[in-house]
């Protein structure tokens, strides 16, 4: 019996069921995804965002600038989630503007989506764990899609959030029976460690405290992977880094090949501005381009994802962004799937001091 090559196999798997569309890596630009990238994100210049999309093949997702910094800093009374001695933090709040920014912002970039080049709108990272409200994050969502009802918004945020549903000044960000705002696409949240629990615990999350918050069943996730060191790293070190990081790659794919709400994976980060040494030591926080292995291993997977193409899933449209009502409301609907409460194990959901 003839063995059918794994590529072939895994773009049946991918074209058949799994909504797997899109791959990217934060920090990613130009020449280093051209091949197996195909959209960028947190990049603002739009001269940058027009040469990717003309020489890479990359479209965007366009970083909005919506929020400002609360006027007196907030403070985070659980001392594991302290960032400064004293455990007050720099928060921010939706800009008062919002409006006026939107359209400001809005007619700068249209050129660019009337060609396809900006197919979306990055929200931002960490926004409801620093501060930023549900009910903020609806308003500029739902302002986007009535300007621009074909865009994908999509946001990211801490494990806290999303995980655990707290944020830094542990207040609860989802109230009974909240979901997540009807008007955002794609939903992700980051978690790193150096040991399985970097993919065991991301899985367990979004299918038990994320996908019952979301209402639309054609909205998606994108699970953020690590594969980095904050310092300098021997020669021992970057070799286990580099397996652990190749290691990471295929359990989040394999993730999301048994996972229809999986959109699109994208690791942090790309480029840890790192120097290789000819010892096999790396100087610098090391990111995934000083590591071989993974950084070949997301390339393959990347172009696999490509291949594949974006034709759908099986249950259901990729994107079928909502419509409002006569009055141009975006009715939130109530969310009824019973969301687990966050193991025992989970030690960064501690709500409490020692």
């Amino acid at each position: 019996m003839k063995t059918i090559p794994f590529l072939v196999a895994i773009l049946h798997i991918l074209t058949a069921a799994i909504a797997l569309q899109h791959s990217s890596m934060w920090s990613i630009n130009g020449p280093d995804g051209s091949g197996w990238a195909d959209i960028t994100f947190a990049v603002g210049d739009l001269d940058t965002i027009q040469n990717n999309s003309i020489h890479y093949g990359m479209k965007a997702l366009y970083p909005l600038q919506w929020t400002v910094g609360q006027k007196q800093k907030c403070y985070a009374p659980v001392k594991h989630c302290q960032t400064t001695p004293d455990g007050y933090f720099n928060c921010i709040t939706i800009d008062p503007n919002y409006k006026e920014a939107w359209q400001k912002q809005f007619q700068e970039i249209k050129p660019l989506i009337d060609k396809g080049i900006i197919i979306g709108i990055f929200l931002g990272d960490e926004h409801l764990y620093f501060g930023v409200t549900l009910a903020e994050v609806k308003l500029i969502a739902d302002l986007i899609r009535l300007s621009w009802p074909e865009a994908i918004i999509y946001m990211n945020d801490a494990p806290d959030p999303a995980s655990c549903n707290y944020d830094k000044q542990n207040r609860t960000v989802f109230g009974e029976g909240e979901c997540l705002p009807v008007n955002v696409d794609w939903f992700g949240f980051d978690f790193y460690s150096q040991d399985s629990s970097s993919w065991t615990v991301q899985e367990e999350a979004y299918k038990h405290m994320v996908y019952p918050r979301l209402s639309r069943p054609d909205q998606r996730v994108v699970p953020v992977s690590g594969g980095w060191s904050s310092g300098s790293l021997s020669a021992a070190q970057a070799r286990d880094l580099d397996e652990f990081c190749s290691t990471n790659a295929r359990e989040f794919f394999s993730f999301a090949l048994r996972d229809n709400r999986v959109v699109a994976l994208f690791p942090f980060y790309w480029d840890g501005g790192a120097v290789n040494n000819k010892n096999g030591s790396i100087t610098g926080a090391a990111g995934i381009k000083n590591l071989p292995r993974c950084r070949e291993t997301y390339e393959g997977i990347g172009k696999i994802v490509l291949a594949a193409g974006s034709e759908g899933t099986s249950q259901d449209p990729a994107h079928n962004p909502p419509k409002p009502d006569k009055n141009g409301v975006f009715i939130e609907p109530k969310c009824e799937t019973p969301v687990e409460k966050p193991p025992g194990t989970w030690p960064w959901c501690r709500r409490t001091n020692p």
